[in-house]
């Protein structure tokens, strides 16, 4: 497929976008094991925060929330296992943006640009207005399979799987480090040191507007972080960013622990914003670019490397 060819077809389910129409959205929730034995209108206010127990208390009362596909009332104290279900009343999804940018397709691989804001996936208030869905609709007769994320917010390469094999390969590859990733941030403030090589470990826990934190007892993260240029006048360094983990939010974290947050990183500059905004931004607020991707191509098993322009945000000409 040519560039114009993903262009055109592209065009054809973008405008406009999915979820510009009203639909409810059918939500399902797996109780873990650390809610067992909490009442099901608790469960859900710790599931969803910033949501009140009069919602949930509606919800289970008009049989509209379920557990394991049966009725429930509001004394039912959930179990470890248990599959919630409930939906929305029909709304419009908040909007992205599908310029989707074409980098690379054979018979294995399909590699593009992602622009943002655009989710990955379906979460939150997005279910249409996503990366996947889009690209489903636009080649309905392709088996697409993301490999790998990045934020709604972050812009740049995503290698996406034809088929469960490739897909394999590239997730084996992922696992065992063989793919070298490196983006691009600008940040506030002038880092002194030209190379800084940090570790801190990140949390499981996803925190109020889906964020994570720093956490001791998480998951090892280690992040190469590089100088390009030292701005001055505008107090921002410009950053070649080497993530040797890829824990969720790793560079947003690591780069707002060190002092220097991401430009437009509002929710890791300030921690009380996500207390009363969502994690995905709703503009193009944020300057981080997954530029460049190598890894072994998984039918030739030759090395390949991909890279995506830095956006004209940067006012930066980088080589390659």
């Amino acid at each position: 497929m040519s560039h114009s060819q993903f262009t055109n077809a592209l065009k054809k389910v973008i405008a406009p976008l999915p979820g510009s129409t009203p639909r409810a959205v059918v939500y399902k929730l797996t109780v873990k094991q650390k809610f067992e034995g909490i009442s099901i209108v608790d469960f859900f206010l710790a599931a969803v925060p910033r949501s009140e127990a009069q919602l949930w208390k509606d919800k289970v009362n008009s049989g509209n929330l379920t557990v394991n596909s049966k009725t429930v009332s509001e004394s039912y104290l959930v179990k470890a296992g248990d599959v919630t279900q409930h939906s929305t009343e029909p709304k419009i999804e908040p909007d992205v943006n599908a310029k989707i940018g074409w980098v690379y397709e054979d018979d294995a691989l399909l590699v593009i640009d992602k622009p943002s804001p655009l989710p990955m996936h379906a979460s939150g208030r997005f279910s249409r207005n996503t990366l996947i869905n889009i690209l489903t609709l636009a080649f309905p007769e392709k088996e697409l399979k993301l490999l790998h994320r990045i934020d709604a917010n972050t812009t740049g390469l995503i290698l996406i799987a034809k088929g469960k094999e490739v897909a394999n390969n590239i997730r084996i590859q992922f696992e065992s480090k063989q793919i070298n990733k490196q983006y691009i941030a600008l940040v506030e403030g002038i880092v002194v040191q030209d190379i800084i090589n940090t570790s801190s470990s990140i949390g499981n826990e996803v925190l109020v507007g889906g964020a994570r934190k720093i956490d001791k007892t998480g998951k090892e993260a280690t992040t190469i972080i590089e100088v390009i240029e030292r701005r001055t006048t505008e107090n921002q360094t410009l950053l070649r960013i080497t993530p040797l983990t890829g824990r969720t939010n790793q560079i947003r974290l690591h780069l707002a622990e060190l002092g220097y947050p991401i430009v437009g990183d509002h929710g890791h500059k300030d921690q009380n914003y996500f207390k009363d905004n969502p994690f995905t931004y709703p503009t193009d607020s944020l300057f981080l670019h997954a530029f460049q991707l190598k890894l072994k191509h998984p039918v030739s098993q030759e090395p390949i490397t991909f890279t995506a322009q830095l956006p004209k945000k940067f006012n930066y000409e980088l080589s390659v």
